[in-house]
């Protein structure tokens, strides 16, 4: 390093991670070096099991405690933190160095507001302030990770919160102390695309006021592309290829990060071109449960003989019946609202929310609905009204013609089986002492299968299916990475053959790679047995590649309405057009113009 450069505050060289098994010693980081220097920002990127986060792990010193071996050297503003004691990493921790974890869940204690969590956040570090001070802080945090009314909503619990809302609490609670480094691991997976720009504006302009260093360990390249200077690729724990990330982005020099340039869904391809895409690269003999080679690996058979159904308008639901579209209704939802009542009103009165209000529409068999907007718009409610985990409020839900909306739970159970539901967080879905090959099984001996032989034979077909091994039957939830363990829940959903999916952010916590053969998969099982999808997502590129039509909400209300080319194509509402321009983008050069509208239109409507 030459005496001009600036001195690093994060120097990582040679770290090798190794976690003994049963099976041996697996290197989970291999010969890993950087610098990132005060003000500067690194990316991290790779697939599900790289060694991304084991490195975030290890900056931390999170490993203290575990069976995991490490050697080589960790500095973080000068300390070292492989010899640290365990009072000196403490100290380090939310002060030199803060994380924010991939699962705000997790994150969070249930038991407490969100404002005293984020008040001791700041009161470990500086027990000279206040609780009055430490509040005062908690509330500007909230603001400035754009959580509405955040004077009343600090005295929330975590469970009142929706996913989105919950992770902008962890990014907050990791600038409470104003940290020298901020280590952020997927910290917009669970974002909606205006947050998450929202977010990694205020990322970007942290680095600059504060000289705050940042590294950002995402599998989404877009996020990174406007959010950091150089950019490391990890596989099987190795950096394959690292530099300024115009370079990397632009001409990538390893096969590795061509394939995960390539499996970047990409707002402006439709559904027909990806289709037509996969049928191409299916006939050219593409292995359909390889990982290798990101978007040429999985299949997709041949497109279904019925055309995607005509253009409707927009803002209003579709109100079509089978003859008019051609093709028959399997759902039919009619002027469905849910309420809540939410405390902290006048005098401690409890107030009347209504996460969803009078939303209609009509899902044909064999289609794909996708369902977007930003968190706590009400996607995540409407689906578990029609999946009947909700009972609605007001309005009708029909299926198959039946009308399910307040039948008991007994006269339920049966249609349990033709509706499935795969949800967004997969660790909570799983039961961490089922192993996976039994969780995803028992399904099938609910339904009466008892041939264990053939169980086990059918499950290792699906979990050869989803991207996984057929030998990892036996093993349990906690043995995956977050990535690994969705596709476990999407297989489990799947292990029935239901004619109706709704599956509520299925991709989120997956890589480039992964999240392309998961859908591939569902594209080639919707085609190979009819089924019918309710597609609930924040990321706008892959709900259009897997929709046929596509709502757009906001407040409870369904804004935008109809065929998916032509709301992308053509916007009617001035909110979808304000999604479309905040999702992210490839070129770090149009990224940041993009930064630079967004931060004069904020200030011009301050």
């Amino acid at each position: 390093m030459s005496e001009s450069a600036p001195k690093p505050v994060v120097r990582v060289d040679d770290l090798r991670v190794t976690f003994p098994t049963m099976d041996g010693d697996v290197r989970a980081v291999d010969g890993l070096s950087f610098e990132v220097p005060a003000g500067g920002g690194l990316g991290i990127v790779g697939e599900s099991g790289s060694g991304k986060s084991v490195t975030s792990l290890a900056l931390m010193g999170l490993h203290r405690g575990s069976r995991a071996r490490i050697t080589g050297a960790i500095e973080v503003a000068g300390r070292d933190v492989v010899s640290a004691t365990d009072r000196q990493l403490r100290a380090m921790r939310g002060d030199d160095i803060a994380m924010v974890f991939q699962d705000p869940m997790q994150s969070l204690h249930p038991q407490y507001t969100i404002g005293d969590q984020l008040v001791e956040a700041l009161r470990v570090h500086r027990p000279q302030a206040s609780r009055a001070e430490a509040l005062a802080r908690a509330v500007g945090a909230l603001d400035r990770v754009g959580i509405p009314s955040p004077a009343r909503r600090v005295n929330s619990y975590p469970h009142e919160f929706s996913g989105g809302m919950r992770q902008r609490v962890v990014i907050a609670m990791g600038l409470m102390c104003d940290p020298k480094v901020l280590l952020a691991d997927e910290p917009t997976t669970a974002l909606d695309v205006t947050v998450q720009a929202r977010i990694l504006d205020l990322l970007d302009e942290l680095r600059r006021d504060l000289g705050m260093a940042l590294i950002l360990v995402s599998h989404d390249l877009a996020v990174v592309a406007g959010s950091v200077d150089e950019v490391v690729v990890m596989r099987h724990g190795v950096a394959v290829e690292r530099g300024d990330v115009r370079t990397v982005l632009s001409a990538p020099g390893h096969p590795y990060t061509q394939a995960l340039l390539a499996a970047v869904p990409r707002v402006e391809v439709s559904r027909a071109q990806r289709r037509a895409r996969d049928r191409s690269e299916r006939a050219g003999g593409a292995d359909r449960g390889g990982r290798e080679g990101g978007s040429g690996s999985g299949a997709v058979a041949g497109a279904t003989a019925a055309g995607r159904p005509a253009p409707e308008g927009a803002a209003a639901p579709a109100a079509g019946t089978p003859g008019e579209q051609g093709r028959e209704v399997l759902l039919r939802v009619r002027g469905v609202g849910r309420r809540f009542k939410v405390r902290g009103g006048p005098w401690g009165r409890s107030t009347d929310f209504w996460a969803v209000k009078d939303v209609g529409f009509d899902l044909y068999k064999g289609e794909t609905l996708g369902i977007v907007g930003e968190s706590g718009s009400g996607k995540s409610t409407l689906s578990r009204m029609v999946m009947r985990l909700l009972e609605p409020t007001e309005g009708t839900i029909e299926f198959e013609g039946r009308d399910i909306t307040r039948i008991a739970e007994r006269r339920m159970r049966p249609l349990r089986r033709d509706v499935q539901m795969v949800f967004q967080n997969p660790y909570s879905s799983l039961n961490p002492r089922v192993t996976v090959g039994d969780a995803i099984g028992t399904a099938l001996r609910v339904q009466g299968e008892r041939d264990t032989g053939s169980i086990r034979t059918r499950v290792r077909e699906l979990l050869e299916r989803v991207g996984l091994e057929p030998g990892h039957y036996n093993r349990f939830p906690h043995a995956f990475s977050g990535g690994q363990r969705q596709r476990i829940a999407i297989a489990r959903a799947l292990i029935l053959k239901p004619k109706l999916i709704i599956c509520d952010e299925p991709v989120s916590a997956l890589d480039v790679s992964t999240q392309d053969q998961v859908l591939r998969l569902l594209s080639e099982l919707q085609d190979d047995f009819g089924l019918t999808y309710i597609f609930v997502a924040h990321d706008l590129a892959v709900v259009r590649q897997v929709s046929d039509r596509v709502a757009v909400m906001r407040k409870g209300e369904v804004v935008e309405l109809g065929d998916s080319d032509a709301i992308y194509e053509n916007p009617q509402s001035d909110y979808t057009r304000r999604l479309l321009n905040a999702a992210p983008v490839l070129d770090p050069d149009q990224a940041r113009h993009l930064r630079a509208e967004r931060v004069r239109e904020r200030a011009e409507g301050a």
